[in-house]
């Protein structure tokens, strides 16, 4: 399983070490299921032909743990001279374990475990077997030091894969010496192998997670520059459509008024004459107020921070909003505020601004039938004001958009009123959010934090 998703991982930039542990851990599967009739019932004919195998595919394993050991250099270079000598030997020394009687006797011996409950039957190896493991230990050895190298420089990756090679090399040096007789212990390769793949699987997996955090970190912040590259592209045409408002349409509406005024002055005026003064009228001032904020938007001041009660400030802004929708009915706001709040630290022009516009939209909300509700909650830290309707609420869809300029889901109106409520927002240190309080209805909330006295920003 190892093998297989080393391998597949491996297909990625920067993960082409991964097809070499892949060769690595299939060499150790084989080694392993080569092994397994060591405590079975099987003929000794049987028996003698997997150690061949075992043996074979250990010198083979041998051999990959070296180019795996240059593939995940810091530089990866091709095998130096001395390496393909060396697995060269290794290479020659693991093809003659298949030959019978040259590297492995061709008798099975039995070695008894009793406190294990087990009964190893395995081949005993020839003198020219047993130079063959050393000569194998000799290149785990070797392994160890290069990788044990790279783990002291500071190298992390190194660290899985000192282990897994220390514990293979004690491994063989245990089941050479317990076959020798020289240790009552049961046999560790096999586990051994086992602990390898799992260590370089973890190391492998770790950094795959690594990896994969990074890349989201990296998606998060691209997609951060393109909204603000956008936002910025944004205010551009903004400003210059703020240009061409203020010369091309601000002096020709002072025109219009000047002119509706003179009108009025006119005698006797007719009720149609009246009439279409007060419709000419009514769209003046309603193409004024898309001029001012238009204007408002593409220009903004810095915020002036002054003491204030923000209870005033939310209090005047209804009754502006009340006005500016010809709506007398006062009950069709409800506020809830403290009796006595702090001076709070704000700038007042952009509060009351932001205020307006939430009431505002509140007031036009769709199939609203109850008062808006507003609220003003205060903390030692931070100042909430909510505006709370009844009507159809906000769409999913419109919510991914709402504080997008010009965004708007009204047949009039510019789509900068929630935009500027965000922008009051940040220069506050705040944040603006919209809650759904149940079936019908929306709470948009704006959160304002408290700044610390001049004398502690001091």
């Amino acid at each position: 399983m190892a093998a297989f998703m080393a391998h597949g991982i491996s297909s990625a930039p920067g993960w082409r070490a991964l097809r070499v542990f892949a060769v690595c851990a299939a060499f150790a599967t084989l080694c392993n299921l080569a092994s397994i009739l060591v405590t079975l019932s099987a003929s000794d004919e049987l028996r003698l032909l997997f150690a061949r195998f075992d043996l074979f595919f250990a010198g083979l394993y041998t051999i990959s743990w070296f180019f795996y050991a240059a593939a995940t250099a810091a530089k990866p270079t091709p095998l130096s001279p001395f390496d393909r000598a060396l697995l060269g030997g290794a290479a020659i020394l693991s093809s003659l374990a298949l030959v019978p009687g040259l590297i492995l006797e061709d008798t099975i011996l039995a070695r008894p475990l009793p406190w294990l409950g087990v009964v190893y039957r395995d081949a005993p190896p020839t003198r020219l077997g047993a130079f063959t493991i050393a000569y194998l230990c000799v290149a785990l050895a070797i392994l160890f030091v290069r990788f044990a190298r790279r783990w002291r420089r500071g190298c992390n990756d190194a660290r899985a894969s000192t282990v897994a090679v220390s514990a293979t090399l004690v491994a063989v040096i245990n089941d050479s010496a317990a076959r020798a007789g020289l240790l009552p212990t049961p046999y560790l390769l096999d586990i051994a192998l086992l602990v390898v793949v799992l260590a370089i699987s973890n190391s492998s997996t770790a950094r795959l997670a690594g990896s994969v955090h990074a890349l989201e970190e990296s998606s998060r912040k691209l997609a951060d520059a393109q909204a603000e590259l956008v936002k910025r592209e944004r205010l551009v045409a903004i400003g210059e459509l703020a240009a061409v408002v203020a010369h091309e349409v601000r002096n020709p509406l002072a025109v219009v008024f000047n002119a509706i005024a003179g009108l009025r002055k006119v005698s006797p005026a007719t009720e149609d004459h009246t009439r279409l003064l007060g419709i000419a009228q009514e769209e003046a001032e309603r193409l004024r107020d898309i001029v001012s904020d238009i204007l408002d938007y593409a220009r903004p001041r810095a915020p002036i921070f002054s003491p204030i009660d923000v209870s005033d400030v939310v209090r005047h802004a209804i009754e502006a909003a009340l006005v500016a929708k010809a709506l007398v009915e006062t009950d069709q706001v409800e506020l809830t505020s403290p009796a006595q709040m702090a001076p709070f630290e704000c700038d007042e022009r952009l509060i009351r601004q932001a205020v307006i516009n939430l009431v505002t939209n509140a007031l036009q909300a769709d199939a609203r039938k109850s008062p808006v509700a507003v609220t003003v909650d205060a903390t030692d830290e931070a100042i909430a004001i909510s505006v709370t309707d009844d009507g159809n609420g906000v769409s999913r869809e419109v919510e991914e958009r709402m504080f997008t300029p010009f965004f708007t889901t009204r047949p009039t109106g510019t789509g900068l009123g929630l935009a500027v409520v965000q922008r009051c927002a940040e220069a506050h240190g705040g944040s603006i959010g919209l809650e759904r309080p149940g079936a019908r209805g929306a709470r948009f909330t704006l959160r304002l934090q408290r700044r610390a006295p001049e004398t502690e920003r001091a």
